[in-house]
């Protein structure tokens, strides 16, 4: 690997520290030094800050504790109204409030079993996007530690000036990973297609899922062997199977060690 690939590969192994605040002085320096002018690099540091943004929930969901119910329940009770004296009625609107009081008893002993099944489903979607992240990382992990990877920057071609990312390829498993920021999501029937490109021809290989924040991630298999290709561009098309690339051009990047 040449000078440029080894610093690069140093600062991947420093970005987990980074993130949770736990680098020396210089070495944060360092780091945020190379993030100015490394798009893949950026967009790791993003990664790593959605995985440390979702430890929180990987504490296991408590049910209601029984002594909370019971507080509960013994409130509602002093509020009920008294039993009458024997043969005595009640006058309507006593009578009344005593059911009121029931059905609320009822109503709050519903609503803590709605709010607990919400929160413990939001905890399983919180768990799934923990496992994905955790993924995702492990994928740029390995990417980043292959001995002949390289990484190309992914350049917006102005229709998106916001967007940015880059490309890390690994020649030895012949894959590439895409990662693109600041990419807004395509209108309603569109689709941002990826093409592997070489010369005039060009082979689609998957379909961009842009999130709610403009971020995306792509693993890409390519047909043929990764030197064969000589860059890669992303289009907006009316459909993911399109054959060829006829919309609008959003990014692109040369596939050149």
């Amino acid at each position: 690997m040449s000078e440029r690939e080894d610093h690069h590969a140093e600062i991947a192994e420093l970005i987990p520290a980074y993130v949770l605040g736990a680098l020396e002085p210089d070495e944060i320096e360092a780091v945020e030094l190379h993030l100015v002018g490394c798009a893949a690099c950026r967009a790791q540091v993003e990664a790593e800050r959605r995985v440390a943004g979702l430890l929180p929930y990987l504490a296991e969901p408590r049910p209601v504790p029984v002594r909370a119910r019971r507080q509960l329940l013994a409130r509602i009770d002093a509020i009920a109204p008294v039993a009458p004296p024997a043969r005595r009625r009640l006058p309507a609107p006593l009578a009344r409030f005593g059911w009121v009081a029931a059905i609320a008893a009822v109503l709050v002993a519903a609503l803590l079993g709605i709010n607990s099944l919400r929160m413990q489903e939001q905890v399983k979607q919180k768990d799934l996007e923990l496992t994905a992240a955790q993924e995702n990382q492990r994928s740029v992990a390995r990417f980043v530690g292959s001995p002949r990877g390289f990484v190309t920057a992914l350049q917006s071609t102005g229709v998106a000036p916001a967007a940015q990312g880059g490309v890390i390829l690994d020649p030895t498993r012949n894959a590439a990973l895409l990662m693109v920021d600041g990419l807004p999501k395509p209108p309603p029937g569109q689709a941002y297609v990826v093409w592997m490109v070489r010369g005039n021809q060009h082979f689609n290989v998957g379909v961009l899922p842009i999130a709610d924040d403009g971020r995306a991630t792509l693993y890409i298999s390519p047909p043929d062997a990764l030197a064969s290709y000589d860059g890669i561009l992303v289009t907006e098309e009316s459909g993911p199977l399109a054959a060829n690339p006829r919309g609008v051009r959003m990014m692109s990047a040369r596939v050149e060690p």
